[in-house]
């Protein structure tokens, strides 16, 4: 029974870890952590209040690229010190024996494109940015499936024992974007100024998966197959059902360029946000700034991003519903078929198998709506120090949610900066991959990064992993403050008016 078993395992493994790398096929936490929220981060601040673009130390900023690249799950961890190790035992990628608690994975690339911006004056700004992003999150993976599929051996206690899977969903969307941004100046105190800012992103779909399972139970053990005359590892009595939706193109997408660059599945996207920044010198020139000004002594921040959703119609998709109805099926039933090369082929497999229904269905991917609460404070002209909380936003039950999320999470930057350099210590608490260190560094137009960095090189174990790099032409300066009022000159007088006055000759 336990050789049986241990093969059980390792078949439903290769068949989860399938699922996984579906989505990582066209998917390789927030994008370019620690360093988006920087006071000189340019045409890169609309990541986290498009208000913070009228940044009065930017006259203008030109992005040329711009990658960021990550993963985090609250099961698995890296150990990066074990990669090329020789002992078969020490594995880079360990898990806890027994898995107690259900499963989350997030996966997101974001890669940032050709953009500008440009302050029009000391009270409005505005920037055109072109971006290409693709997320994934997998939520609600049971812990007794997570044990079956990843210990060597299967507990006895799970054995002929009925596992519940409630609510599991798996969401994958690849999407590209186009938005203009404005800020503006709306307010101005002794001390402080107000500033608001809006972007309009016009959305294009490329690629969309989404699977949900719902109240799915079934149980493992070994039956006898008639045709071989032998026990047979099987799933027995699944009940409950699943269904997937996804879009036509995911077997066709490396064939050419026709998806990425069009824009037939649209939609429309925004974020707003406020900001205030509060300085220690009076604001008696109005709307311009000098060497005194341009500095604010703390600034507080609230914005939402990502409002909006992509809908992908019935002639671009494909789905699949099944009700399983408690019938047993051998684990070489589950397996598919050696000649199923693509995703296409191996659909067809299982709906013939569980006698699926099929449809081509609406889907609509939600984008991951994220609330921002953020506060920035530097202590002299160089240090400083920005908090900020991200709260996902989403508009159904997460069970049932069509669309991604970036998980919540607390994210304190301690930083020294001027304005050609910058050092930036990032230190993250996100749910599920729980705390990471990172560090990003700034020299001239080059900027490389990463939230998990000290974690993963210097503890040599995380969590979460992710990487980035920024190339850009930022224009830094300010426009010096003149005074507009005319000076005061003394009225031209006749020889006779100076001599009633008895003005000096």
């Amino acid at each position: 029974m336990k050789d049986c078993t241990q093969h059980l395992a390792h078949i439903k493994r290769v068949l989860f870890l399938s699922v996984f790398l579906l989505i990582n096929s066209f998917c390789h936490a927030q994008s370019y952590s620690g360093y988006h929220t920087s006071p000189y981060a340019g045409v890169y601040s609309i990541l986290n209040n498009p208000a913070d673009i009228l940044n009065h130390r930017v006259r203008a900023d030109i992005n040329l690229v711009g990658v960021s690249a990550g993963v985090g799950n609250n099961i698995f961890t890296f150990k990066y010190n074990k990669i090329n190790s020789d002992d078969e035992d020490d594995e880079a990628l360990t898990f806890p024996s027994p898995i107690k608690r259900n499963g989350k994975l997030n996966l997101n690339t974001d890669v940032f494109g050709p953009s500008v911006l440009v302050r029009l004056s000391d009270k409005h700004a505005i920037a055109l940015t072109t971006r290409a992003r693709v997320m994934a999150n997998l939520r609600g993976a049971d812990e007794n499936l997570l044990n079956t599929l990843f210990q060597d051996s299967i507990g006895r206690e799970l054995i002929g024992s009925t596992l519940n899977i409630h609510d599991m969903n798996i969401n994958a969307h690849a999407w590209k974007e186009i938005a203009l941004s404005y800020s503006r100046q709306i307010g101005i105190s002794d001390y402080g100024v107000w500033k608001f800012g809006a972007s309009v992103k016009y959305l294009g779909g490329v690629a969309a998966f989404s699977m949900h399972s719902i109240n799915l139970s079934f149980a493992h053990d070994s039956i006898f197959d008639i045709s071989t005359g032998s026990m047979k590892d099987a799933v027995l009595s699944p009940k409950g059902s699943i269904a997937i939706g996804y879009t036509k193109n995911l077997d066709s997408l490396s064939d050419g360029f026709s998806d990425y660059m069009s824009f037939k599945n649209w939609g429309i996207g925004a974020d707003i946000g406020i900001s205030y920044e509060y300085r220690d010198e009076m604001q008696v020139y109005g709307t311009a700034y000098s060497e005194k000004t341009a500095n604010y002594i703390w600034k507080a921040g609230v914005s939402i991003t990502d409002i909006g959703s992509i809908r992908y119609r019935k002639p671009q998709t494909k789905g699949i519903t099944t009700k399983l109805n408690g019938n047993n099926y051998t684990v070489d039933q589950l397996e598919p078929p050696s000649d199923s090369s693509d995703f296409y082929q191996m659909s067809n497999y299982y709906k013939k198998l569980f006698n699926s229904n099929t449809e081509s269905p609406d889907i609509t991917m939600q984008l991951p709506t994220t609330l921002h609460l953020s506060y920035d404070r530097y202590f002299n002209k160089w240090l400083g120090v920005q908090g900020q909380l991200n709260i996902p936003l989403m508009f159904s039950p997460v069970a049932y949610q069509t669309g991604n999320y970036n998980p919540a999470s607390l994210v304190i930057t301690p930083r020294a900066e001027i304005p050609q350099a910058g050092l930036y210590v990032p230190l993250t608490y996100a749910a599920g991959s729980g705390f990471q260190m990172g560090a990003a560094l700034r020299l001239g137009p080059l900027t490389v990064g990463s939230a998990s960095l000290i974690n993963t090189r210097i503890l040599s174990r995380t969590k979460a992993a992710d990487v980035y790099f920024i190339l850009r032409v930022p224009l830094f300066g300010y426009r010096e403050y003149k005074d507009s009022e005319p000076k005061f000159q003394w009225p031209k007088l006749s020889r006779k008016e100076r001599h009633k006055l008895n003005c000096p000759k």
